[in-house]
């Protein structure tokens, strides 16, 4: 490792001495088109670095999990001890409480762990278990927390475990199966091509408005293309944004604008392009149409269920117990919703595949607003949360 580089975290001072986090050692190694010093200011600024008491010095060779780094942050006078691919137990972070001395924290972590000095110097010794809970709120999972050795992992593994670490853990079943892999390879390739999040999120949405029309006019293929590659997209924007801290109000004001609108004209979409496609001469029948309008008034009445369970208990109401997180796995959300479709579109019955929508997006409902009423009158936790 080379002598030390100062990674300056997002704070006022430019004096490096000042800075709220020191990155000891240097690696010629780029993660999601990054230098390691440039990632690693990064992934501790969106950790909060600039609010630590102290001071975090992070040994360049060890990437730590967000909660991770969140937990360091949190709670000065501790120290993170972990193993090699060795076995060999080595310091790699410390958050040392303000006005301590560096230097000898600095020259441990490019030694051998003696633990009897580093308690010495007043810091308390944590493996990563030690210092970080499991439950992470904003993703809706369980993670054990992290520390990878670049000097023993290959930073295309590391990229790999960040990507998993940035993935939701209750999600659609196409979003938690089928996308993660080819999902990472875009992602991996956006961040070296230089792309931000708002330019994949603004790709997704081109998709959006030609899937749209493609179902409208009936032109199926087109439109599952279009709206199988918007789904991906949506993927990609925000797991890129994860990766490489490159995350905004903007953006996902943006990202989840996007998520939360464009449904209801896809499935009125489907509906006249079903229409259009000839299979009713005439008017449409009522029983389409009144499919319609449930699909329609349930997915607005849903989302307002989940709404206030959220505000309500401060949580997803698919975390609430493991029934509700399997259910959102197959939920009539838009992805369930189009694969349904889909396969009644390939055996040449869209007409029956609104209907099938129709009918699951009114069992949803109804389960949702059941799931809310026995929430009331008591404090509610996420199951993941109380594991």
């Amino acid at each position: 490792m080379t002598p030390d580089t100062v990674a300056n975290a997002a704070v006022a001072s430019s004096d490096p001495a000042e800075q709220p986090l020191r990155v000891v050692g240097s690696l010629p190694v780029r993660l999601y088109g990054l230098d390691l010093d440039e990632w690693q200011a990064r992934a501790w600024s969106k950790a909060g670095v600039g609010n630590a008491q102290g001071r975090i010095l992070v040994d360049a060779a060890w990437i730590l999990s967000p909660a991770l780094m969140r937990a360091l942050v949190r709670r000065p006078g501790t120290a993170l001890v972990e193993r090699t691919a060795t076995g060999q137990r080595r310091l790699a972070a410390a958050h040392l409480p303000a006005g301590e001395a560096e230097a000898p924290i600095a020259a441990m972590m490019q030694a051998d762990l003696d633990e009897g000095a580093l308690e010495a110097l007043g810091l308390a010794p944590y493996d990563a278990e030690g210092l970080a809970g499991r439950y992470d709120h904003q993703l809706r999972k369980r993670e054990a927390p992290y520390a990878l050795d670049l000097l023993s992992t290959a930073p295309s593994d590391v990229e790999w475990r960040l990507f998993q670490s940035a993935y939701k853990g209750v999600t659609d079943f196409v979003t938690k199966y089928a996308w993660p892999r080819p999902a990472f390879a875009v992602t991996r390739w956006a961040a070296g091509a230089g792309l931000t999040p708002n330019m994949v999120t603004t790709a997704s949405l081109v998709l959006t408005i030609l899937a749209f029309f493609f179902f409208m006019q009936g032109q199926w293929v087109l439109g599952f293309l279009s709206g199988w590659g918007m789904t991906f997209l949506d993927t990609v924007d925000g797991k890129l944004a994860r990766t490489t801290m490159t995350s905004s109000k903007w953006g996902n004001r943006f990202d989840h604008g996007l998520d939360l609108i464009h449904p209801p004209f896809w499935y009125w979409a489907w509906y006249q392009g079903t229409v259009q496609s000839g299979a009713f001469p005439g008017v449409a029948p009522e029983w389409l149409e009144l499919s319609l309008w449930i699909i329609l008034v349930g997915y607005c009445a849903d989302r307002v269920v989940e709404g206030i369970f959220i505000r309500r208990h401060g949580f997803h109401i698919h975390v609430w117990r493991p029934a509700d997180s399997l259910l959102r796995s197959f939920s009539a959300r838009r992805n369930p919703n189009m694969f349904v479709f889909m396969v009644a579109v390939i055996l040449a019955a869209p007409a029956v595949g609104i209907a099938v929508v129709a009918a699951w997006t009114a069992i949803c409902l109804v389960f949702h607003a059941v799931r809310l009423f026995e929430a009331e009158g008591g404090e509610q936790t996420s199951w993941l949360e109380a594991a």
